[in-house]
């Protein structure tokens, strides 16, 4: 699959940028404001460009990739947002701090 890096290298970099940006600066802001608090399983801080990465990651590995290596996949109903949902219930999980 040859085609896959280009599709991806192209189309997720150019698109995926400033929504990643908006994305890290919220988390920065919640972060700064003591509502989250980005810590590794081992207690060591992790950037925010690090947990941007692993909740757009939850949501791609349900949606994007499925969508470009199987020809059977059908995406959920543009109105169901299980997928983010689900995601942001696991991000706020494991960083809330109960402020």
């Amino acid at each position: 699959m040859p085609e896959l890096a280009d599709i991806v290298g192209t189309g997720f970099a150019i698109d995926r940028g400033p929504f990643f940006d908006r994305l890290r600066d919220y988390l920065d802001a919640e972060a700064q404001f003591g509502t989250l608090d980005f810590r590794s399983a081992d207690g060591q801080p992790q950037p925010t460009s690090a947990v941007a990465e692993q909740f757009l990651g939850m949501i791609c590995g349900q949606l994007l990739w499925p969508q470009l290596v199987r020809t059977d996949f059908v995406p959920p109903d543009p109105t169901d947002t299980t997928i983010v949902d689900e995601a942001v219930a696991l991000m706020l999980t494991r960083y809330r701090t109960g402020s």
